[in-house]
């Protein structure tokens, strides 16, 4: 008898200690500047284009199609003129090398080369 009581006052301890820890407030959403935004708009709207552009057949994987082409060409260019942070200059690479994977080895092979690893490395900003 003594052993079930002390089996359910622990239960009751516990389960009332789960929830009476304080929750730490999410850090505030960084505010970007008007150009950087315009500038993730026009990147999300780049990686939508070579996703659609890489749902159509090819008859080469090496090579792709002219719209994965002139699409992962745009994204690259914008990419690279875009005033954002090397850490999410190369998050958006990932995102756009994911939609190509197994559509175009050549366009996926240039967004690797165009990688900022070594400024991350030595830790210089671009924004």
């Amino acid at each position: 008898m003594f052993r079930g009581l002390a089996l359910l006052a622990c239960t009751v301890l516990c389960v009332a200690a789960c929830g009476s820890a304080k929750q730490a407030a999410a850090p505030p959403a960084q505010k970007l500047c008007p150009k950087a935004a315009r500038a993730l708009a026009t990147l999300q709207a780049d990686i939508e284009a070579m996703r659609t552009a890489a749902r159509t057949p090819t008859k080469d994987t090496l090579q792709g199609n002219r719209a994965i082409n002139v699409a992962t060409d745009r994204f690259l260019n914008d990419v690279a003129l875009a005033p954002i942070g090397n850490l999410k200059r190369n998050r958006l690479i990932d995102h756009a090398m994911g939609t190509l994977s197994g559509a175009c080895e050549q366009c996926f092979q240039a967004l690797e080369a165009a990688r900022p690893v070594i400024n991350i490395r030595l830790g210089e900003k671009r924004c």
